[in-house]
């Protein structure tokens, strides 16, 4: 069996190979090059699929009551190492904004993830670290993306952010997809907590776009049965195109125009 597993301190997502019985949410540790870690199990994959992953690291075991007591002290010391690092980014004055910072489950290594609009010169920041902590210190750069998801939040949908709750991977999304779909273009509307576009904007793009074939475009002359008229609207959910004729504005059934492509 493969397991996608989230890494409780915003690491990439890792793929892991196991030999027992794990399902979606369970805790689990399992090994990797830098010591024993945990985390949260996304989606299984079974052996008829399993060829398409590579697994990198090996699920030991269900985290168990023991494992869980570690844990919890593992995160509420990683709370206090955020501080420390905070606190020292800020003393050296170094333009970067620390998003997350966490221990792996042995505490032997140190995870420090943050966002910089420029290059950021560590040196004086990891002497500092250094005489802090007893443990190794990888520092990683994210984008303004993984770190919404890291934070989390409540998007304008009313919902938790969908990159916080179930995408494993950044979809592509491109102005191109709210012009498929007829929206605003204005970018307060368009994007998300991240400052990216909405991830959500994929979410229908293909149903647009088929649909889309099917109607005229804007500009576009068609005949109606009251008359000629040229295409200044499209309401694709309600298969409507509103056409500006020569006595006024009508909306039509897309199926009662004459002229349109599909």
């Amino acid at each position: 069996m493969i397991a996608e597993i989230k890494f409780s301190h915003g690491e990439p997502n890792v793929f892991g190979e196991c030999e027992f019985e794990v399902a979606p949410k369970n805790i689990v540790i399992f090994d990797t090059e830098k010591g024993e870690n945990y985390g949260r199990v996304l989606r299984i994959f079974d052996s008829n699929r399993a060829f398409e992953f590579n697994p990198e690291v090996q699920i030991l075991r269900h985290a168990t009551e023991e494992d869980l007591a570690k844990i919890e002290l593992v995160e509420a010391e990683s709370q206090e190492a955020k501080k420390q690092v905070r606190e020292s980014v800020i003393m050296i004055g170094l333009d970067m904004k620390v998003v997350d910072v966490a221990y792996n489950l042995e505490k032997n290594q140190l995870f420090i993830s943050f966002t910089a609009d420029k290059r950021v010169d560590f040196r004086e920041l990891l002497k500092a670290l250094a005489a802090s902590f007893h443990a190794r210190i990888e520092l990683r750069q994210i984008g303004p993306r993984d770190a919404a998801r890291i934070y989390g939040g409540i998007g304008p949908c009313g919902r938790p952010l969908c990159c916080s709750e179930f995408i494993y991977e950044f979809p592509n999304v491109s102005i191109k997809m709210a012009k498929n779909q007829a929206l605003s273009l204005k970018q307060n509307k368009l994007n998300g907590l991240c400052g990216r576009l909405m991830c959500c904007l994929t979410y229908e793009n293909d149903f647009y776009k088929e649909a889309q074939e099917q109607f005229p475009d804007f500009g576009q002359d068609v005949k109606t049965h009251d008359g000629k008229g040229r295409v200044i609207g499209l309401n694709i959910l309600k298969h409507q195109v509103k056409v500006k004729l020569e006595n006024g504005i009508k909306d039509f059934d897309v199926t009662e125009l004459e002229g349109v492509h599909g």
